[in-house]
């Protein structure tokens, strides 16, 4: 699809309706080349048709911007019998007629919808702003590049970003399918990809040279001030990489891997099919993802469809002030694991990780599990949305380093459970690789809607190695204030000590 195409879609979806006295200003987001129409889901939003689609991971979305008020409309292909909104705090009233799910939207949202047994579908509702191209930018189609389905344009797209970066630039993506292997963003570009333009692995290990810390789609190699931005798709093929190499260590390849890298933003985005940790960012500072929707692979009860671990959402690993807020994760290992193993080792502070909504099949909000031997703290999980988890809060001190001052407040939590331990937390340090020590915690405000199967852990290892000082406050599960450790089925365990509840 071209620009001019999309402004004229843009125009004709703004245009008021019949009949509606406040309408909203619609913007559907172009269907990326390549992808398929979802089968299960139709949307329309004001009478506004929504393309939807699925993706190679069985879950699908739709995906527009809009101002005002609207009435979002979603048919599905069987009648409704039983149906889902979430988050739940988000407040949506929605009513299902036959096949139709129906609700109203006053500002963005990022929602996750079930129907039946249906394959699990997200709503994406952005600001207008995102659908806007920057004045300032240079179409990357002035360098030859334009989008194919075929040609892989990995060299021709690498020497546009390198020039547009020399002149510290943003570098603009139309709609259409650009196919590429690994990519080193440059310092000072602002890579701007317009709602339906998709940029897109080819599948294939060759076009993924392994580096320092092993294979990687987008790479932030020692640089600053680089930016991605717009409403448009990344798309690693994760699964056809491990499909195509016997999931081997080269083919679990990353999203994102930042190295000794400043000063880096990434927002707004699609980030879709990694081969395994989505966003690993090692020895580096001054990080900022923002309305990400980060989708990896999460499927896990299909025997078709081979379950693939380790597809962690965010790994912040040895690198400090790194901020992750108002961004969507579906992924079928931890949402966010912070971890300090990996570079030139060195005390790590400053983890912000907020207003996020999660799905995931392991862990939600979690702090480790290599922790090496230096300080790690002032970490801070608030706000955020946990839709599914097998553990709500986990920290794991495993290797040898100090976890102090991490704070879980204000957090909201579905559905606890489905895996392997099914605790709404654990906080634990063994030796594994070292003893470490975990100190002065601080869990306030968090509502669990039900009890987990299995009781929750809090459990050192040995005097000098234990958990010390974690305060429980205003702790609600089932509905009920927890005052004590046995309301809230917490086992406090061998050097566990002063372990509050208020």
């Amino acid at each position: 699809m071209n620009t001019s195409y999309l402004s004229w879609l843009i125009a004709i979806a703004c245009l008021p309706m019949t009949g509606q006295t406040a309408p909203a200003a619609i913007i559907p987001f172009p269907l990326p080349e390549g992808d398929e129409s979802n089968p299960h889901f139709n949307v329309r939003v004001n009478g506004v048709p929504i393309p939807a689609c699925t993706t190679a991971m069985k879950v699908g979305y739709a995906h527009f911007a809009f101002a005002g008020k609207a009435t979002v409309e979603i048919t599905a292909s069987e009648p409704i019998g039983t149906f889902d909104v979430s988050p739940h705090r988000a407040g949506i009233t929605a009513k299902a007629n036959d096949r139709t799910l129906s609700f109203d939207l006053a500002s963005p949202v990022k929602l996750h919808i079930e129907i039946n047994k249906l394959p699990r579908f997200f709503l994406f509702a952005e600001s207008p702003e995102i659908a806007e191209a920057p004045s300032n930018a240079v179409s990357i189609a002035e360098f030859g590049v334009t989008g194919s389905a075929e040609s892989v344009q990995t060299g021709a797209f690498q020497r546009a970003m390198d020039a547009v970066a020399a002149r510290k630039g943003v570098l603009l993506v139309p709609p259409g399918i650009y196919r590429a292997g690994e990519l080193r963003m440059p310092s000072h570009l602002t890579l701007h990809l317009m709602p339906g333009a998709i940029l897109k692995g080819t599948g294939e290990v060759k076009d993924h040279p392994a580096g320092e810390f092993g294979t990687q789609f987008i790479s932030f190699l020692e640089c600053e001030q680089a930016r991605i931005q717009g409403g448009g798709v990344i798309d690693a093929q994760g699964r056809a990489l491990r499909l195509s190499d016997s999931n081997s260590s080269a083919s679990r390849c990353k999203l994102i891997r930042a190295v000794r890298a400043r000063d880096i933003v990434i927002e707004n985005v699609v980030l879709r099919d990694s081969g395994t940790w989505a966003a690993h960012l090692i020895e580096s500072e001054n990080l900022r993802f923002s309305g990400v929707k980060l989708i990896s692979n999460t499927i896990h009860d299909d025997p078709d469809f081979p379950w693939e671990s380790n597809t962690d959402g965010f790994d912040p690993d040895n690198s400090s002030q790194v901020l992750i807020e108002n961004s969507f994760i579906s992924c079928n290992d931890d949402a966010i694991a912070v971890k300090l193993r990996y570079g030139a080792r060195r005390d790590m502070s400053g983890i912000r990780f907020s207003g996020n909504v999660v799905w995931t099949v392991k862990s939600a909000l979690k702090i480790g599990t290599e922790v090496y031997e230096k300080r790690l703290s002032d970490v801070l999980f608030e706000n955020n949305e946990v839709i599914r988890a097998d553990r709500g809060i986990a920290l794991y001190c495993n290797s040898g380093g100090t976890v102090e001052n991490a704070r879980w407040i204000n957090n909201h939590f579905q559905f606890i459970g489905g895996d392997t331990k099914r605790m709404l937390l654990e906080i634990k340090v063994k030796n594994e690789k070292g003893k470490g020590l975990v100190r002065d915690l601080i869990i306030r405000d968090n509502t669990f809607e039900n009890q987990a199967e299995n009781p929750s852990l809090i459990e050192g290892l040995e005097p000098g190695h234990e958990v010390r000082g974690v305060r429980f406050q205003n702790l609600v599960v089932g509905g009920q204030r927890c005052l004590s450790a046995a309301a809230a089925k917490v086992r406090i365990s061998r050097h566990a000590e002063e372990v509050t509840f208020e």
